[in-house]
């Protein structure tokens, strides 16, 4: 199957969610929703896709993550930056995540408490660069600390904008840009982009680390292990479960409550297996099959509104 036969989600940045997995999939209240998929949608809706030219900081440090094996963001919360992307039945967990045509798994191995500088600059708007300007700097030629903070900065907005960065204080010997700037500005791509510093502080942070792990090189490979880590396989029903399960996928959804013993039982399985996208301790989507077809499968479990 080519990629041109199909749509991907593209992670933009921040916590992405399954919007195109099941649309329309709103609504309040315990629920499940189930629809039949193909190949070609698991390949579009069971994973997020990262731009070779990322936009934002969360996928920058994703492919950094991917093409070192490892890697360490400096982050001033004590919730981490990214999500885990892996198999595990566990809540705030990302989907897999697909780069250049291979496929991939990121885990959170490490969380440690450091000094961090938060720095806030103002990145000015595309000026055409002069032949010989000694308070520019081209991009490249920046310490690689600097290059990873400011990828995604540049270009910034038509207009400019506003950025925080956060350096590790044991990184801050080592950049060029912080404290205070040794440069004006920064030449990328043949543009001139003006940098001022605004303020800079010392905050308690952390160091988050991070693995990725290939796991399919192809999309065929990749539909192979999805089935393999995440497919739930729906069997063993009792005929109040069918019941359920039969309505969310005939009705398009079936709706619980929190008193509803037999779907309070079918959300435990859900909820005891790793799902595609889980957003908190009860609730996300999940791959399954049942009586042979496969599904994705949006739960809202009872124990959220208790």
């Amino acid at each position: 199957m080519t990629r041109s036969l199909r749509r991907r989600r593209v992670l933009a940045g921040g916590a992405a969610i399954l919007s195109t997995a099941l649309a329309g999939c709103g609504g309040h209240g315990p629920h499940l929703k189930m629809r039949a998929v193909s190949d070609s949608v698991l390949l579009s809706d069971a994973d997020d896709s990262i731009p070779d030219k990322p936009t934002t900081d969360t996928n920058v440090a994703i492919i950094e993550t991917i093409e070192n094996g490892t890697h360490r963001v400096s982050y001033p919360s004590r919730y981490p930056p990214m999500r885990p992307a892996q198999p595990i039945a566990a809540s705030n967990v990302e989907s897999p995540i697909e780069y250049r045509g291979a496929y991939y798994t990121l885990a959170l191995t490490r969380r440690v408490p450091r000094t961090l500088l938060v720095a806030e600059f103002r990145i000015g708007a595309a000026e055409t660069p002069a032949e010989d300007d000694p308070n520019s700097i081209a991009y490249g030629d920046l310490p690689e600390i600097d290059r990873r903070k400011f990828a995604a900065a540049l270009p910034p907005n038509s207009d400019g904008e506003r950025i925080d960065v956060y350096y590790d204080k044991r990184d801050v010997d080592r950049s060029e840009l912080v404290p205070e700037p040794d440069h004006e500005a920064i030449v990328r791509d043949d543009n001139r982009y003006s940098i001022e510093p605004e303020s800079a502080e010392e905050k308690q942070g952390y160091n988050y680390h991070y693995e990725a792990e290939r796991v399919a090189s192809t999309d065929e490979e990749f539909l192979s292990w999805l089935r393999s880590e995440y497919r739930v396989d729906l069997t063993g029903l009792s005929g109040d479960e069918r019941e359920i399960v039969s309505e969310a996928i005939e009705e398009s959804r079936y709706s619980g409550s929190e008193d509803d013993e037999a779907f309070n039982s079918l959300a435990e399985r859900f909820l005891s297996h790793p799902a595609i996208d889980r957003g908190d301790e009860d609730s996300g989507t999940w791959f399954v099959r049942y009586d042979g077809t496969e599904y994705l499968a949006e739960l809202r479990s009872p124990t959220q509104y208790e």
